[in-house]
């Protein structure tokens, strides 16, 4: 007998539906990316709002990425990625206690504070008119 090819689950679907997942992998790189500064808060979000048009590859992934769809509305920043980055870190296993290590932190986020900082910021500015 050959040896056997291992596909993921990923690529299995990819195959026989022609539907990509979005893979913890890929929001992990866009969330590394957004720390490093190789991606700005507007490439985040357009890249969320692709996202969303895609299956997840799970229910923290799927969480992660309707918060994201939301970043500026939520003045969702790089620091917050350290979090969402923690959360992909557990295993599929404990995905339940991910995406409450994610709601947790989001329910936290002092939005006043954070509208004050960003006001005057070229993207987020846009986005804290009106807010208060």
């Amino acid at each position: 007998m050959g040896d056997a090819v291992q596909v993921s689950a990923t690529e299995l679907l990819y195959q026989l539906t022609g539907e990509a997942l979005i893979s913890r992998e890929e929001v992990a790189q866009v969330l590394r990316a957004w720390q490093q500064g190789s991606r700005t808060p507007l490439d985040v979000w357009q890249w969320a709002q692709d996202a969303k048009q895609h299956t997840p590859a799970d229910a923290l992934v799927r969480d992660l990425v309707d918060c994201l769809v939301t970043l500026p509305f939520d003045l969702l920043i790089a620091d917050d990625a350290a979090v969402m980055l923690d959360a992909l870190a557990n295993p599929v296993e404990e995905t339940d206690l991910s995406i409450n290590l994610l709601w947790n932190h989001l329910d936290g986020i002092a939005t006043d504070a954070r509208r004050g900082e960003l006001r005057d910021d070229a993207f987020y500015g846009q986005f804290c008119d009106g807010m208060d």
